[in-house]
């Protein structure tokens, strides 16, 4: 029912899909982006191949999407961009930390 399910301590690596609103040319965060890779680490976080830019943050990464069902994991969201040349997403690695915070929002 609803949402999806959420990963944490997950390794980094295999078939991860960013989302995003990209608010430059030509969308104008007028259209949901896809972004497909496989994970790396990277400067403690991981990163994947994507061309989104700025207004992309905050989207979700998921692992094992399905495009017919719509539903994967969430392993991390879209948190920097390469500042260089859009080439990379970053997301962060979801350890212990993010998953106490998790857990005390689920009790609120």
């Amino acid at each position: 029912m609803g949402g999806q399910d959420i990963a944490f301590n997950r390794p980094v690596g295999g078939t991860v899909s960013s989302f995003g609103y990209s608010a430059t040319r030509p969308q104008l965060g007028e259209e949901l982006l896809r972004c497909v890779g496989t994970a790396k680490k990277e400067d403690g976080t991981q990163a994947i191949p994507c061309d989104m830019s700025g207004g992309s943050s905050g989207g979700p990464w998921l692992a094992d999407f399905n495009a017919t069902t719509g539903k994967g994991v969430l392993v991390s969201v879209n948190s920097a961009l390469d500042s260089l040349e859009p080439t990379k997403m970053f997301g962060e690695i979801w350890k212990t930390t993010a998953k106490k915070v998790y857990d005390r929002a689920q009790q609120s």
